[in-house]
């Protein structure tokens, strides 16, 4: 057997195996202003560039037109995921896949943003998931109605990153807070 192979898994086996606790830090800053650039750029052509992020405490309101909103968990550690649009910037950048001359209703920005949501965060945890964290998401949910807010009710700290496409902004909010398993140990 090939021992470069043999130590690669053995390095990916303790990485794993680490308790690798997810933080709100530049880092992952970075790595959902990759996803979303990406994910941007591969399905609608368009190019999105990555504002300042924000790291904060307490509930936050998030204003938009169309949200999707992933639940994630890592052993003891509980979030949502956010992405939240307004129905200018779905509908700029939807004829990009459905062609210009076809009318965007409001069932094709839900399924463009639920999909995007799933790609962007799908990213994410990948690229979490490579290097050791272990987090699980759960199944997107899209919530629409203009001027929405987005309430997270928790206790734990978040983190906003802004991003600009043609002068419009859309947010992604990362909440974070520890969760209250009883198999945690002491």
């Amino acid at each position: 057997m090939d021992k470069g192979i043999d130590a690669k898994q053995e390095v990916q086996g303790k990485a794993m195996s680490q308790n690798v606790h997810l933080a709100l830090d530049e880092q992952l800053a970075k790595d959902i202003s990759a996803a979303v650039c990406n994910a941007m750029r591969e399905t609608f052509a368009a190019e999105v560039t990555p504002g300042v992020y924000e790291i904060g405490e307490g509930m936050v309101s998030l204003v938009g037109d169309v949200s999707g909103v992933i639940g994630m968990a890592q052993n003891y550690l509980e979030g949502t995921l956010t992405l939240c649009l307004t129905f200018e910037t779905v509908r700029d950048i939807l004829p990009q896949v459905i062609g210009k001359s076809v009318s965007v209703t409001h069932e094709m920005a839900v399924d463009a943003v639920g999909e995007i949501t799933n790609m962007i965060f799908g990213q994410v945890k990948a690229d979490l998931n490579r290097r050791g964290y272990n987090l699980k998401l759960g199944i997107p949910s899209v919530v629409t109605g203009r001027g929405h807010f987005v309430s997270q009710f928790h206790r734990g700290k978040y983190m906003i990153v802004p991003f600009h496409l043609d002068g419009q902004l859309f947010q992604v909010h990362i909440a974070l807070h520890t969760s209250h398993n009883d198999n945690k140990p002491h």
